[in-house]
């Protein structure tokens, strides 16, 4: 994709941000990350991660966050200005100077947008430290289901899946992240695969319903695409969500999560 699919705004942002709240310990639980350390965040967008990040290193490390939309950086400002060790810069990660060399770079939730994740991965690699690590969380999409079932959300999640797949994406880049680290250079160290679930107005559940109902639009503003959701589908998925949400056995399960951690060996 050459731009997100998802849209900027302070609608996104804010789905953003509560969709870091909901994952952020499964993603900070696998950073070896200390006091001291300098830290690259690839795709940091108005900076919930970034915070994180930077208050791990503190003001004797280095924190440095990159990202393309300039709407989206200009709101992680407001991390930079109280914590003077953190910069923003503006780019493409595919295109960037990603100075360095940094001890760790984190990508959270942007391969699985990028047409060519290998050679992402190879320049991320080419910007670690001796011993430096990448570590990146994204997708496997299996899993995300409504128990009992409800066929207009399946066939939702489909066309979800069918438009990243047309625009470039890959909602399973989980699954290669391992043989492209390995290919670049890095030893992995760690896959760690997190599932959510839980009933109607739990968090996994108001994250899910945002997603889906917030950008219905991206997946049926084509009406030509073979993805797009037709009318009737679209009102099929409000009324069998309405009656999940009132029904006392309703579970929903999160699409998998999987931090996968390379390491680069010292350097000759």
């Amino acid at each position: 994709m050459s731009t997100y699919l998802l849209g900027h705004g302070q609608t996104e942002w804010s789905r953003l941000a509560a969709q870091h709240d909901l994952w952020r310990d499964t993603l900070l639980t696998e950073l070896t990350l200390s006091a001291g350390q300098a830290v690259l965040e690839v795709g940091c967008g108005s900076g919930a991660l970034l915070e994180d990040l930077a208050d791990r290193v503190g003001p004797t490390g280095r924190c440095m966050g990159l990202e393309q939309d300039p709407s989206a950086l200009s709101a992680a400002r407001g991390v930079a200005e109280k914590r003077p060790w953190v910069g923003l810069a503006e780019g493409d990660l595919r295109t960037a100077e990603l100075g360095g060399p940094w001890d760790v770079i984190v990508a959270r939730w942007v391969l699985s947008f990028l047409p060519d994740p290998a050679a992402c991965i190879r320049r991320l690699s080419g910007a670690l430290a001796a011993d430096g690590v990448l570590v990146v969380q994204d997708y496997n999409h299996d899993g995300v289901r409504l128990f009992p079932d409800a066929p207009a959300f399946n066939r939702t999640i489909a066309a979800y899946r069918a438009t990243y797949a047309r625009l470039g994406g890959d909602l399973w880049i989980a699954g290669r992240l391992p043989g492209m680290m390995a290919a670049a250079g890095l030893t992995v160290t760690g896959i760690s695969p997190q599932v959510k679930a839980g009933p109607p107005g739990s968090p996994v559940w108001r994250w899910v319903e945002r997603f889906i109902f917030e950008h219905l639009d991206s997946i049926s503003a084509d009406v030509a695409a073979p993805d797009a959701l037709s009318p009737a589908e679209r009102q099929a998925l409000h009324t069998q969500w309405r009656a999940a949400a009132a029904a006392p056995d309703t579970v929903l399960f999160s699409p998998m999560q999987v931090t996968v951690t390379g390491r680069r060996g010292s350097r000759r």
